[in-house]
């Protein structure tokens, strides 16, 4: 998901580049954010940390914001795999560029994003914070995740043979704890009994496709047959280790953000908690251009269909039933989510008896 990576410290090398940018912008940069400033978004441009081909965060923000730049007549202009440590030479190099409304596709991203984009008046959207308002300049994108992740977990109730499961996230990250203790709420709500593991990778292990297959087998060894995995390229790790498993049982992957289906060529695949920024990035467009960017933030939620359930063709009639009749319980306020910030709250949920 890349959102909650810390802060890489400048080297001395990318602060002098950083000059030179400051330098080449000069006053073009100068007269094009103030002629920018109020005006229609004709150029989107995107920037995020990792490449466009992971199946997740990375590439479902890049799908998002290049149909969000064609649906409202924008040109579009992206910069991936920027990592952490040149967030400020990049934003400025989509300025320069001609982009007038910027999506800076990281939660890393937040304090130099809001800072450009109030000194060069051009729009940018960040992650989480939502302190992130400036009239014109500034808002931001959170999520009710947790929503979607509750249909995953009565998925898992409906499937598992073995009666254990497991959560596996790849770093100590907000989004993953909320939608950690979605899907406990949603197995616990069909399944009282069965054992829940729940597994980190390490603290900012994102990236880690061999700390992800790894941990994936220890819990896979303990039994369980569906795991719920979140992870960014973790996820390949987490795929490997279903696909491999030799347990004498089927094991079934539920994948976070985007949909791996294209490269299950075991077919373990079982569903997907999907984020579609597409809406969001169009509306926040929209706002540009008729002046309202900046009073308010944006979410992703199932109303919305910000996030959802991905059906495959392995899903059951009737454990679909059962996750069609959920999600309209959470859409009519019937059913109601807690959000979960910390592990222990997800400890805690997992060990509930409800």
């Amino acid at each position: 998901m890349q959102i909650r990576l810390p802060r890489v410290r400048y080297a001395a090398a990318v602060v002098a580049v950083v000059a030179l940018e400051t330098g080449a912008l000069g006053t073009g940069a100068a007269h094009a954010a103030g002629s920018h400033a109020n005006g229609k978004v004709t150029k989107v441009g995107f920037a995020s940390p990792a490449k466009a081909s992971d199946y997740g965060w990375n590439a479902q923000g890049y799908n998002g914001a290049k149909a969000a730049a064609s649906a409202t007549g924008a040109s579009f202009d992206a910069i991936t795999n920027v990592g952490y440590d040149k967030t400020d030479v990049v934003l400025r190099q989509l300025i320069q560029q001609g982009a007038n409304f910027i999506i800076a596709h990281a939660s890393g991203y937040d304090t130099i994003a809001a800072r450009l984009a109030q000194q060069y008046k051009v729009p940018m959207i960040t992650y989480d914070v939502a302190s992130n308002l400036k009239k014109g300049t500034v808002s931001y994108i959170t999520t009710s995740s947790q929503q979607a992740a509750y249909l995953a977990g009565i998925l898992a109730a409906k499937m598992t043979k073995t009666h254990k499961v497991g959560i596996i996230i790849s770093a100590a990250d907000d989004n993953w704890y909320k939608m950690s203790g979605g899907f406990a709420q949603g197995f616990r709500s069909v399944d009282k009994t069965s054992k829940i593991y729940f597994a980190t990778i390490s603290p900012t292990g994102y990236d880690d496709a061999a700390g992800g297959k790894r941990v994936a087998n220890s819990v896979i060894a303990q039994g369980a047959d569906v795991l719920f995995t979140m992870g960014d390229n973790a996820s390949f790790g987490y795929l490997q280790a279903v696909e491999s498993a030799k347990v004498g049982h089927k094991v079934w992957m539920i994948g976070d953000i985007g949909d791996m289906t294209p490269i299950d060529k075991h077919h373990v695949f079982l569903s997907s908690v999907l984020w579609n920024f597409t809406k969001v990035f169009t509306q926040a467009i929209k706002d540009v251009n008729n002046g309202t960017y900046g009073t308010h933030g944006y979410n992703l939620d199932l109303k919305n269909g910000g996030v959802s359930l991905l059906k495959t063709k392995y899903i059951p009639a009737s454990a679909w039933a059962a996750v069609q009749k959920a999600e309209k319980g959470i859409l009519s306020g019937k059913i109601k989510v807690k959000v979960t910030h910390k592990a222990a709250q997800v400890q805690a949920l997992i060990k509930s008896r409800p």
